[in-house]
């Protein structure tokens, strides 16, 4: 029912632009095309100065196209925000999302421009990304691509050189030999991890990468299309190495009411040893003390045919609305998104911020020396098959929350199989 007032909504609004003129308002006085720009890119983290700062660049290239932004921070107001601009009709040009059922939501109500169209008549501007990461802007019985990747990651296991050496722990490369050094790290008091769950990403996170290197990253298909349900002993087998983990004080204390930035800030000042996170975190700790002890290996595996799955993808990814918007206003669009993904970007960013980009390109000569993100582009090179959160592909949209949601009472008390007959139930309903 929630999808069909949404799709009501949305056929409603084209009606509207097709019966009144709307570009008028899209046109600056010097004739430039006005487009809105939303995304999450207002912090003061170096890879976002430098976004704002070229946006500044290209509205001082006289090129006929204005870029207007707009900005939130937190993500959940963020999504908010953009599914009420998709209900009133009166959306960006260009949108930040990550994949999954909520942009299948737009796609379905005709919503977006298909990149693909424009790829064909650019074959080297497709080419300059690393086509893995177009597998989630792809959607079954909707041929094209929608959107472009536009920041890309994966999920590792940060650890402190130092308190390893200490204490005779090499970084695990099996989740035995995890579980091992949490216990030694625990007897020697020191606190494996501290886990931030009250951002309940952070279990999701965990559980994402254990599925994966447990049933593999095609796993995530199987429950979208429920051949795999989350009441299986499979599925329960992975919430039990989180109830275990939880239960022997691994994860850390009070994580309900411990926030990311907390769990950071454990980290850096040592009080816990490891912490798993995205290849964004490289970024965080450059020219801070903690970088020069930080080592990363790939999160341990635990089937072995699955060594060389894990978390990670395009994680930002941009789409364009066609909802109430010209012709003009969605080539002024593409315009602007060649600008930004383009190796020149890329290559001006590499010499700001320890980022992993989607596209190829060549480093310049001012890029700063990195060997912490070398490392990361070692793992990344060595891995066979990367997945974004194992409930971007569900088909129903609130998945992603409902499971987060049922891995935080693992935290509360939950039992493993209590865990899997919430999501169940949820879904059920």
């Amino acid at each position: 029912m929630k999808r069909i007032v949404f799709y009501l909504f949305v056929l409603t609004s084209v009606f509207l632009a097709i019966s009144c003129n709307k570009s008028s308002k899209n046109v600056a006085e010097d004739g430039s095309i006005i487009i809105q720009v939303f995304t999450r890119y207002g912090s003061e983290s170096p890879d976002e100065v430098y976004f704002r700062q070229k946006v500044e660049e290209f509205n001082n290239m006289s090129n006929g196209v204005k870029v207007v932004t707009d900005y939130v921070v937190q993500e959940a107001n963020y999504l908010d925000k953009l599914r009420v601009s998709f209900a009133n009709g009166d959306t960006p040009n260009i949108f930040l999302e990550y994949g999954g059922s909520r942009v299948k939501d737009y796609l379905e109500a005709d919503a977006l421009v298909n990149i693909q169209t424009y790829f064909d008549t650019d074959k080297a501007w497709y080419d300059s990304f690393y086509a893995s990461l177009f597998s989630d802007l792809k959607y079954d019985d909707y041929d094209g691509i929608w959107g472009v990747p536009f920041k890309s990651y994966t999920i590792l296991l940060y650890y402190n050189k130092d308190i390893f050496a200490k204490n005779g722990l090499t970084p695990p490369e099996t989740y035995e030999q995890l579980l091992a050094v949490c216990e030694k790290l625990k007897q020697a008091g020191i606190k494996p991890f501290q886990a931030g769950e009250k951002d309940i990403w952070r279990l999701g996170h965990l559980h994402n990468n254990i599925v994966y290197k447990t049933l593999g990253v095609g796993a995530a298909k199987k429950l979208a299309d429920r051949t795999l349900s989350y009441d299986s002993p499979e599925m329960i087998s992975t919430y039990q190495k989180i109830y275990d983990m939880l239960g022997k004080g691994y994860l850390g204390t009070d994580i309900l009411n411990t926030d990311y930035g907390t769990e950071v800030a454990s980290f850096e000042s040592e009080k816990s040893a490891m912490m798993w996170n995205g290849s964004w975190y490289v970024l965080e700790t450059v020219g801070k003390d903690i970088y020069n002890k930080i080592g990363v290996v790939p999160f341990p595996y635990i089937n072995p045919q699955y060594k060389t799955h894990a978390q990670g993808g395009a994680s930002d990814m941009l789409y364009i609305s066609k909802l109430n918007k010209s012709e003009e206003e969605i080539e002024a669009s593409i315009k602007f998104l060649k600008y930004i993904t383009s190796e020149e970007y890329f290559r001006g960013l590499n010499e700001v911020a320890a980022a992993i980009p989607p596209v190829k390109f060549t480093p310049s000569e001012n890029a700063p020396e990195n060997p912490v993100l070398d490392e990361v582009f070692k793992i990344l090179n060595s891995y066979e098959a990367l997945g974004s959160d194992v409930q971007n592909s569900d088909p129903a949209s609130h998945m992603l929350d409902s499971v987060r949601n049922a891995l935080q009472g693992l935290g509360m008390g939950n039992t493993p199989e209590e865990c899997g007959k919430q999501i169940v139930e949820r879904l059920n309903q």
